[in-house]
């Protein structure tokens, strides 16, 4: 019996004008950088197709990236979120990789879910394509017409270890929008206050933790 094996990608989709650096200048001369570290962005586990897949397979991103967003980085996306974010890989994937490169990922790339709070964002592919679905990501610029930075916090060949990933990400990033939100007298955007936006990350963290292949 054949297994087809997939890759899981956790990607979140970073407005630049509601970013802030999550150092400070002070403990960043005494906190080693990720390029300090070795291997720390090479993500070829140097395994062939025939091996175990059930092993993590995490790239050793920092716990904490150095920058995070301080106000709801609301896309404006509305429900339709996954869509529009599919169809915006559809599109880069055959403008840089042509339709070759879409159909060696059309059958396995799904898009599983998408946060509206905190734009973090599952993909699905199959485990030869995924290193093409993450260099499209990288030709991602805008999403419904405002600029964006793509950045993957994760990879891995299991779907629940990429869900615990995912969950305990987002309930940093939502306890940081909550911190910017109370050291600013308010917050923007999604969620209707303090209270609706840690309502709506429970409840986000609840469908994440739903998710199936």
């Amino acid at each position: 019996m054949v297994r087809f094996k997939n890759r899981y990608l956790l990607v979140e989709f970073l407005l630049p004008s509601s970013l802030e650096p999550t150092l400070s200048s002070s403990s960043s001369s005494t906190t080693p950088s990720l390029s300090s570290r070795p291997n720390a962005i090479n993500d070829d586990d140097g395994e062939s197709d025939d091996d175990d897949d059930d092993e993590e397979e995490f790239t050793p991103f920092p716990k904490l990236p150095f920058m995070l967003p301080s106000t709801t980085p609301d896309l404006k996306l509305g429900d339709e979120g996954g869509s529009a974010i599919y169809k915006a890989v559809r599109n880069v994937v055959q403008d840089v990789f042509g339709d070759e490169g879409w159909g060696r990922i059309a059958s396995s790339f799904r898009v599983l879910y998408h946060s509206p709070l905190t734009t973090l964002t599952f993909f699905r592919i199959a485990r030869p394509h995924y290193r093409l679905l993450w260099s499209a990501l990288t030709f991602i610029t805008t999403l419904n017409q405002r600029p964006i930075i793509p950045r993957v916090v994760g990879v891995s060949g299991t779907i629940r270890k990429m869900q615990n990933r995912g969950i305990a990400y987002h309930r940093e990033v939502v306890a940081r929008l909550v911190a910017a939100s109370v050291e600013a007298g308010g917050i923007s955007s999604v969620g209707g206050g303090l209270g609706g936006v840690e309502k709506t990350g429970d409840r986000e963290r609840e469908e994440m933790g739903r998710l199936t292949e």
